[in-house]
């Protein structure tokens, strides 16, 4: 049961996602040839998610913040990220600016008290092993999910990088 739960996951958070990929401002399109499989994208994102759960400023900070107070310890679930290309995810309407979804699992732990956390991510970019991409979804605990607001997402704060 715990190893469908992030695939659940994934498919509720596309449905919601559903907005994406309408010619949104900072899409940068993809390079022809990506050297990266999706496993191997979905354990960089959660590498660069780790740090972005502490990321004060941010979206998913304020909705913590809501729960746990200022102060709280945050941590990914290694291991249970999953990502998709943006050809085969229905929720993007156009994978040449919007090229992979990614979902990513955690917790946050603070005044004694333990939420888990859902972040959903979509791709501004993928070039070769290197990516970029923007938080659209924050869900704590059984909250309804977070949708941000297109600004919101691509501002600096909820944006994460890498390379795998």
């Amino acid at each position: 049961m715990s190893r469908r739960l992030p695939t659940l996951v994934l498919a509720a958070a596309l449905v919601v996602l559903a907005g994406c990929g309408e010619g949104e401002e900072g899409a940068v399109r993809t390079s022809a040839q990506p050297s990266i499989t999706m496993t191997e994208l979905a354990s960089s994102v959660e590498a660069q998610a780790s740090g972005f759960l502490r990321r004060d400023g941010s979206a998913l900070h304020r909705s913590l913040a809501g729960f746990l107070g200022g102060e709280f310890a945050a941590e990914v679930s290694a291991g249970d990220s999953e990502c998709r290309p943006g050809r085969v995810t229905a929720a993007i309407a156009d994978p040449d600016k919007f090229p992979f979804a990614c979902i990513v699992q955690g917790s946050a732990d603070g005044d004694g008290l333990t939420v888990n956390v859902t972040l959903g991510f979509v791709g501004l970019d993928i070039d070769g092993r290197c990516w970029r991409a923007a938080n659209e979804r924050v869900t704590v605990t059984a909250t309804a999910p977070a949708l941000l607001s297109r600004r919101e997402a691509m501002l600096p704060v909820n944006r994460i990088a890498g390379c795998a």
